[in-house]
């Protein structure tokens, strides 16, 4: 039997992360391919008591669908941090939460990339990036890493060729080679992004990691055309399934558009509840 596929599919390559995570479920194997936090480290204890408390005071609202863009609640702490850690002016209307960070870059390709579009991306880079930008089929333009951060003068080149539409980062603790950024770095990727008018897609899973030295901003803060990703994976626990996206309000706007067509979701729980306590007395 044959099934008659999209175009885009005969491009597709077998998944990277399916063979990461498959190697993890080997016991005798510490597997250094991935971003993967150790188990013994997840707070089960806690995500258990959470969720029996929060059931418990409030399950009917909390397992009917909710806002396309998040708790309000969890939307506002998010925002805060940034407001108290970097000093961004972040509002909880310039956040939408996802499943995972990796749902984030799919709405960004979505939103942005037509087919030979192209997405500046570091050399080296993260592989499931690349896979994700990959299904939109776009044209990958790398520029090297300095000891400091991506080089400059190549950035800012490769930024003014014809069709460039987003350049994907990972600024802090960069993913696969572990480099950061520097001030100066930071400051010079938003001034050449500025001048060419390419969308950063900054990526910031593992800042919160860090245990010396100076903690520096995303470069989110530096420029407007910008979109910051974070998740939960890192910090919490990556089967959560917690990211979220950080971007002006058109662009989250439109992202909220996006997900709705994948992630099925409608008013607030507690007026879903309302609702339907109103069509049971009616009926």
């Amino acid at each position: 039997m044959s099934y008659r596929y999209a175009d885009r599919m005969g491009a597709q390559h077998k998944s990277f992360v399916s063979e990461i995570l498959g190697v993890t479920e080997t016991p005798d194997v510490i597997s250094f391919a991935g971003g993967l936090p150790n188990p013994a480290l997840f707070p089960v204890r806690e995500i258990a008591e959470a969720a029996e408390k929060v059931l418990s005071a409030e399950g009917e609202s909390v397992l009917q669908y909710a806002t396309t863009q998040g708790y309000p609640p969890l939307r506002e702490y998010i925002a805060q941090r940034y407001r108290e850690k970097s000093g961004m002016k972040v509002e909880p209307e310039e956040v939408l939460i996802t499943s995972g960070s990796q749902q984030g870059m799919d709405l960004v390709a979505k939103l942005f990339l037509n087919k030979g579009d192209k997405v500046i991306i570091e050399r080296p880079s993260y592989h499931v990036a690349i896979q994700a930008f990959g299904m939109f089929e776009p044209r990958f333009e790398t520029v090297p890493l300095l000891d400091d951060g991506i080089d400059p003068e190549l950035l800012d080149k490769a930024c003014g060729a014809e069709g460039v539409k987003l350049f994907y980062a990972i600024p802090t603790f960069q993913n696969p080679s572990g480099l950061t950024y520097s001030s100066r770095r930071r400051s010079e990727v938003a001034e050449a992004l500025g001048r060419h008018e390419v969308v950063l897609v900054e990526d910031d899973p593992y800042s919160a990691l860090r245990f010396q030295g100076e903690h520096l901003r995303p470069i989110w803060s530096y420029t407007e055309r910008a979109i910051l990703l974070g998740t939960f994976s890192k910090t919490v626990a990556p089967g959560l399934r917690l990211g979220w996206v950080c971007a002006d309000r058109e662009v989250i706007q439109q992202m909220v558009y996006a997900k709705q067509v994948g992630t099925v979701s409608m008013k607030t729980p507690r007026q879903n509840h309302r609702t339907i306590e109103w069509n049971n007395r009616a009926a």
